[in-house]
């Protein structure tokens, strides 16, 4: 674990130069600033940015460091965290680049473009987006200005859902009597993989449906953790129709896959570089090989299948965000599993958020995509699905959607999702 946490350093902007923390000291003898310096710091949770060039007194060139598979391919830049310090009235430039990368080792179109407004906060806990950015394809540039009133300001790719705060959360639905909490394993770096179930305790669970709800398989995806956890937060609810839910369905919901890589700043893959989305086909729950490089998915994938030999899992349900698309897929063709997709495909494009860029649920009847969640169809039966919501701009509400919607998206969600599976 430390050898990750010293990898996030506070950098310093002094004089034009660019120091790393461990040369301040020196640098702050040798050096007598005319103006207080711009700290830029990543040294905490989620943290992340890669090389700073200073433009001007307060214009910098922002590199996005992205992440690597262990293969030292597929560059993903999709997540940036970092901190201004000392910035109280100063009229501030950013220029963010090197947003183009790899995608199933083919180069890939830049993960901005002229729709896309980063977050910023002044607190670190309430973001808002920018109102406005210029976007140079040319460069794969966005640049946006801002003159914070406090003397710190967080500026990020969207805004972040952190391993701490689903800690925090956990404990607290922990302690609904509708629900119980347990440690299904661990990541690569020792963090438990968590499982939550919500019902009725007082019923028999024989003649109700199970539904999965799962998120974060892949870090940068903050969106999807704000969606279970207001899904998961109605479900323990008092309402009338979560008090029904609970009584005809058991809920099971896997909240973050993949916890090491949100606590570090990562975006896609795994610390040891494998991707939580992939190799669902290639894990073999009596291979420790897979126990070791990609443990997140080996613990998820044996608790859903012991789940599935014990009561049958009837909708499972995996989250993803990407830029500007929004669909539904699926490699289930079997009845009544495959009406039940088609069914919650329906009413959930009835509902103000979901605006899906691909008219229907897309039926995957041949081979691809092979090794994704989706996979488990195959392997055992499971009837998986994989969602993606956009962070770009709703056509429905014409603007990018806070996280306030995503939560009551949430709500939606999950309610959809029970009653098409009765």
């Amino acid at each position: 674990m430390l050898r990750y946490a010293l990898a996030r350093t506070c950098l310093l902007i002094l004089a034009g130069a660019l120091l790393p923390a461990s040369t301040m000291a020196a640098a702050a003898v040798a050096v007598v600033p005319t103006a207080r310096p711009v700290l830029f710091n990543t040294a905490f949770e989620g943290g992340s940015l890669g090389r700073i060039e200073q433009l001007g007194e307060n214009e910098y060139r922002l590199h996005l460091e992205g992440q690597q598979d262990a293969r030292g391919r597929n560059r993903q830049a999709t997540w940036f965290l970092f901190r201004m310090d000392d910035v109280a009235g100063r009229e501030l430039t950013l220029r963010l680049t090197a947003f183009k990368g790899e995608y199933n080792d083919r180069p890939a179109n830049s993960t901005a473009g002229p729709w896309y407004r980063p977050v910023f906060s002044e607190d670190g806990e309430t973001w808002r987006h920018f109102s406005d950015a210029g976007w140079d394809e040319a460069k794969d540039e966005v640049t946006v200005t801002l003159r914070p009133q406090a003397s710190t300001v967080w500026v990020g790719h969207v805004p972040p859902y952190s391993h701490t705060r689903l800690l925090r959360f956990l404990d607290e639905i922990g302690r609904s009597p509708h629900a119980t909490v347990e440690v299904i394993g661990r990541s690569v770096l020792g963090r438990e993989l968590h499982l939550v179930t919500v019902t009725n305790l007082h019923r028999p669970d024989a003649a109700k449906r199970v539904v999965w709800l799962q998120a974060r398989q892949h870090a940068w995806e903050a969106g999807t953790s704000f969606v279970l956890e207001g899904a998961l937060r109605f479900v323990v609810s008092d309402d009338p129709i979560a008090r029904r839910l609970r009584d005809e369905t058991v809920f099971k919901f896997t909240p973050m896959v993949n916890p090491d890589s949100v606590a570090l700043g990562e975006v896609r893959f795994n610390v040891n570089g494998w991707d939580p989305n992939r190799h669902w086909d290639a894990v073999d729950l009596r291979d420790n090989l897979w126990l070791e490089r990609l443990p997140e998915v080996w613990y998820v994938k044996r608790a859903i299948l012991a789940q599935h030999a014990r009561q049958p899992v009837d909708l499972l349900l995996n989250l993803h965000n990407t830029e500007t698309g929004e669909y539904m897929d699926t490699m289930t063709d079997g009845e009544p599993h495959l009406g039940r997709w088609q069914r919650a495909f329906e009413q959930l494009v009835t509902t103000p958020t979901f605006d899906p860029s691909r008219p229907k649920l897309t039926i995957y009847s041949g081979s691809s995509p092979a090794n994704t969640t989706n996979f488990l169809w195959r392997e055992a039966k499971v009837p998986v699905a994989l969602m993606e919501l956009r962070i770009g701009p709703s056509r429905k509400n014409g603007r990018i959607l806070s996280t306030e919607d995503r939560l009551e998206f949430g709500r939606r969600l999950i309610t959809i999702l029970a009653e098409a599976a009765r």
